[in-house]
């Protein structure tokens, strides 16, 4: 039958025209040309590693070999720097990652050709599975890897590369970004990045810029400038407080402070985030003084350069908003909406005061609310102008008001009393569950004066909730002890309404006054370590 077919098929070109036959050659000619033949080298990048494997599987780690360049057709993606969420490490640079990629000490993924820069492009490093890094590098906090993008979550820390920042303000955002792959295995949800979805949120800690504060700005004469110019510090001396036995102070370390020059540079980072939120304790009055006692009131000029440097909104839900009396606390809130700065945790009513603040952050609403239980301050209630008082029920309704007006739903309690606290004490742990349960995305907490307890927590829905208990004292005025003096600035990132990345900034108290940053493996070692020794991180 074969033989037969193979007859006809002849029998059937003999009686083609000599044109068609030189046609029909051709064609075979270029079909054969253009079909891929195997060889060595496809041009397709060595894929190593065992794509998709779980998070936590055990997987000894592979010498990585140089991968060739990608072909056309294969995604192009940056690739994330990230470090242990307790590293004090703060930023590289690709020349420190091209020497530990040749010493073989960075955490590179199997499954993705670096084709950017080629020093990292190298043999000697150990790779794993891409969603392997992750939770790699948390069980080794100093080491580094390289993460696709779409794998960084907040149980690591992104690192800025020689100023470029994928996680970070716009302005560092819009920077070029010098780590590249490609991948022809790893999913699209794994190696997307798109910098126009990504927001960073800046909280500022304890503000009431009275007492000393004031005291330097108009008393000394130094200027509301002044306090609001800080930019970097060092200590000169970390020595116990002179206080005899009896007196505030006694028994306590107090930090000698010097400025190094930097001027600005403190606001300049809060000013460059996509929403800043600050705790701001005291009522805004035009019959202010300065004061030495327990009873504040707050210069207005205050709030135009808090507002220049990047305030977007406060919360008020405090213990010092009705020093001044009811009359004051409603000045206050006129003098924020002046200002055009948003507040919440305050009203006329019970209404207003948990009524949410919204701030539109490009896209992505930040609906901020926050309730007190310290006291000392008037409760709003149904007729009463006051603050939010914390209880379950304020809880809940503000939660639900927030959660349908914002994408983002960040929750600011003022708690920790009796106060000067690092570690979350019982009554405030279950204030804390009470937050979770009621749906806050983000906990920001205020009250004790001290920085405090980090703690992350899974989410029904895959993400991670943050908590803090406490920012420490930014302009607050207390200097006897090195835990008043220090503070930090927590930097939240998110990709969407994704939390995916979380820094802490150090800072300290010049003369109680001016807020500068401090150098996190240098003097700010200090306050990170005691907040990082009794945060509880797993997730």
């Amino acid at each position: 039958m074969r033989a037969m077919r193979r007859a006809s098929v002849r029998g059937r070109l003999r009686g083609w025209s000599p044109l068609l036959l030189v046609l029909l050659a051709l064609f075979i000619a270029a079909c054969s040309a253009s079909t891929p033949r195997p060889s060595g080298n496809s041009g397709v990048p060595r894929q190593t590693g065992v794509p998709g494997t779980p998070p936590g599987a055990t997987t000894s780690p592979t010498v990585a070999t140089p991968a060739p360049t990608g072909s056309p057709g294969q995604s192009r993606f940056p690739l994330a720097v990230v470090t242990g969420f307790t590293n004090l490490k703060d930023a590289v640079t690709v020349a420190e990652l091209a020497q530990l990629a040749r010493s073989g000490r960075i955490f590179t993924p199997c499954d993705v050709a670096i084709v950017q820069p080629a020093d990292l492009a190298v043999s000697g490093g150990s790779c794993l599975p891409a969603n392997q890094i992750a939770s790699r590098i948390a069980g080794e906090p100093g080491a580094i890897g390289l993460l696709p993008p779409g794998l960084v979550e907040v149980k690591t820390k992104v690192l800025p590369v020689d100023g470029a920042d994928l996680f970070g303000s716009a302005q560092a955002r819009s920077r070029p970004y010098p780590i590249i792959g490609t991948s022809t295995v790893l999913p699209p949800a794994a190696t997307s990045y798109d910098a126009a979805n990504i927001r960073t949120l800046m909280s500022v800690g304890e503000s009431c810029p009275d007492r000393g504060v004031a005291q330097q700005a108009i008393t000394l004469g130094r200027g509301w400038g002044w306090v609001f110019g800080g930019g970097t510090a060092r200590y000169l001396d970390i020595r116990p407080n002179p206080a005899p036995p009896g007196h505030v102070g006694n028994g306590f370390n107090v930090a000698d402070i010097q400025p190094t020059g930097n001027a600005g540079a403190l606001w300049k980072m809060i000013g460059a985030a996509d929403f800043t939120v600050e705790d701001f304790e005291c009522p805004v009055v035009s019959n202010w003084r300065v004061n030495e006692g327990l009873s504040f009131g707050i210069d207005p000029r205050v709030l135009g350069y808090m507002k220049r440097g990047g305030t977007d909104t406060v919360i008020l839900a405090n213990n010092h908003q009705t020093d001044q009396g009811i009359g004051g606390l409603l000045e206050s809130l006129g003098h924020f909406a002046d200002a055009g700065i948003l507040q919440a945790g305050a009203g006329r009513d019970l209404a207003q005061a948990l009524a949410p603040a919204v701030y539109d952050a490009h896209g992505l609403r930040f609906a901020v609310v926050g309730w007190n239980i310290v006291p000392g301050v008037v409760a709003a209630g149904p007729n009463q102008p006051g603050v939010a008082w914390m209880t379950d029920a304020n809880i809940r309704e503000s939660v639900r008001l927030a959660r349908a007006a914002g994408d983002v739903v960040v929750c600011m309690p003022q708690w920790g009393f009796p106060e000067y606290h690092v570690a979350l004490q019982p009554e405030d742990r279950a204030i804390q569950q009470q937050l979770i349960d009621a749906g806050c995305d983000v906990i920001l907490g205020h009250g004790p004066h001290w920085a405090g307890e980090i703690d992350l927590f899974r989410r029904t829905d895959g993400g991670v909730l943050f908590s803090i208990y406490g920012h420490g004292n930014f302009l607050f005025g207390q200097d006897w002890a090195q835990e008043s003096q220090e503070g930090v600035l927590p930097e939240l990132t998110f990709s969407g309404t994704r939390l995916v990345n979380v820094r802490l900034h150090p800072y300290a108290m010049y003369l109680q006054a001016q807020a500068n940053l401090t150098d996190p493996q240098g003097d700010g070692r200090y306050v990170l370590r005691r907040v990082l020794g009794v945060s509880r991180l797993a997730y």
